[in-house]
């Protein structure tokens, strides 16, 4: 007879017979089909064995410094065709994106996923199972042993960290995609965000409105404007009934709804929506902050839209303005952030966009169309295009030449810019390699001196990315 102490099992023989008498679930073998649909079940909650990802210690998980395993140098996959013959009976296997049923499975050395199409399944797995799978296969194992009540409420809380860490992961991916254009690849990212979430959060709650904004944005992208309105809705529920939203929250919320009723036609309710939008975004950051530039961005389109020309234009200025502030900060090295990624892509879209406006509008030559070329080879200097800067600065300066010419300030500061670039552009002497001459001589003409670096007249203010 086991010894009992507390109401717990002491005796190990007891313990493994406790274990084969309720063993563990077996997804492989259960009516789900496999290990993928308890997933798309909702069931990673607190019951589900626990990843193994590596935490430093127990504070840095309470504070949600969660760090999870890198993906594999070269990660491996395959789509095979499902066999419905092969199934047992009365169970129907669904896609992970969709929900319609699946006809072929994700096989990687980690987990196994059913999809509708081959289509579906290669966005899935570029979008961002690519880098998940790995994790998403451990977190879905079976667990080795049931262990005592701590052990249980330790694994509960690595859990519930790493479908924390998980969902900002996603996030972030979902987020790369859509500046960069690749709508397709950011539905899964942003579906697999939601679906951590919703497992560590529950339905509804607050910590889901970042995925539903992310799945909105993505089938704005690709024109899917209903899918995109079901998204925007939930995201509006969510924060009307929860009290304490940040005021990010509902600028992206407003920018979205701006965009939706935009791309619908119904352009004084985007006026309504993208007004709130910058309001939010200047209580957040401030009204010349990057990040309230997008805001003015989408207003200027809504006024091109309704051919309010001179409106659109003002604030394309005040777009252009901001970012040259923006930029005089960081090339300055005085901003208190570096500006990231997926923001200078977008700010470089937006940019270009403005270029062809004033393009369009006040002509190739005109003062404001060389100032949309300087602002935009500034940008893209930081960004690391040296030759696309270098372009654009070159015809900013000719128009200033000709506009306000040699002499004055403003050319002088294109002029600088310029000579700079075009010192990374083409680098000194002792970076490069020459051949021979045949004789043994080695000559050059070429002589390096080093750029003065660029001066900037207006002086940066209230431009530090917020991090």
């Amino acid at each position: 007879m086991a010894e009992v102490t507390r109401g717990k099992l002491t005796d190990r023989r007891s313990r493994k017979m406790v274990e084969r008498s309720f063993p563990r679930p077996n997804w492989a073998s259960s009516k789900f089909g496999h290990v993928g649909r308890p997933f798309q079940e909702g069931g990673l909650g607190p019951d589900r064995p626990a990843a193994r990802c590596s935490r430093t210690n127990t504070g840095a998980m309470a504070e949600g410094q969660f760090k999870l395993p890198p993906p594999p140098p070269q990660p491996t996959f395959r789509v095979e065709k499902l066999n419905p013959l092969a199934m047992p009976r009365n169970v129907a296997l669904t896609c992970e994106l969709t929900g319609r049923p699946a006809l072929v499975q994700l096989v990687t050395p980690h987990i196994t996923l059913n999809f509708a199409s081959k289509e579906a399944a290669m966005q899935s797995w570029e979008g961002i199972l690519c880098k998940i799978a790995h994790i998403i296969g451990t977190l879905l194992a079976p667990s080795t042993s049931v262990g005592s009540e701590l052990e249980r409420a330790e694994r509960a809380r690595d859990v519930m960290a790493c479908q924390v860490a998980l969902v900002a992961l996603c996030n972030e991916e979902a987020s790369r995609h859509i500046v960069q254009g690749h709508f397709d690849l950011a539905v899964p990212a942003a579906t697999y965000s939601l679906r951590f979430a919703t497992a560590a959060y529950g339905e509804g709650k607050l910590q889901l409105v970042p995925a539903y904004l992310y799945l909105a944005e993505a089938y704005l992208g690709s024109t899917q404007y209903k899918k995109a309105e079901e998204y925007l809705t939930l995201a509006n529920w969510a924060l009307l009934k929860t009290s304490g939203a940040s005021n990010a929250l509902c600028s992206q919320l407003r920018r979205n709804f701006g965009k939706l009723y935009a791309a619908q036609g119904r352009f004084d309710e985007a006026l309504r929506q993208l007004v709130d939008d910058v309001y939010y975004s200047s209580l957040r950051v401030g009204p010349e902050h990057i990040d309230t530039s997008g805001g003015y961005y989408q207003l200027a389109n809504v006024f091109y839209a309704m051919n309010k020309i001179e409106s659109a234009l003002a604030m394309y200025d005040k777009v252009v303005d901001i970012w040259y502030r923006c930029l005089a900060a960081l090339l300055a090295k005085d901003a208190a952030h570096p500006l990231s990624e997926a923001k200078g892509h977008a700010g470089v879209e937006m940019l270009k966009v403005i270029l062809a406006r004033r393009e369009e509008c006040a002509g190739e030559t005109y003062i404001a169309t060389g100032e949309a070329h300087y602002i935009l080879g500034l940008l893209l200097q930081y960004c690391g295009d040296p030759k696309s800067a270098q372009k654009h600065i070159r015809t900013a300066l000719g128009i200033y030449e000709n506009q306000l010419g040699p002499e004055h300030h403003s050319t002088k500061d294109v002029a600088r810019s310029l000579v700079q670039i075009e010192g990374c552009v083409y680098p000194s002497t002792e970076e490069l390699e020459f051949p021979a001459p045949a004789d043994g001589t080695v000559e050059s003409d070429l002589e390096y001196k080093p750029w003065p670096e660029p001066a900037l007249s207006p002086e940066p203010e209230n431009v530090a990315e917020h991090p």
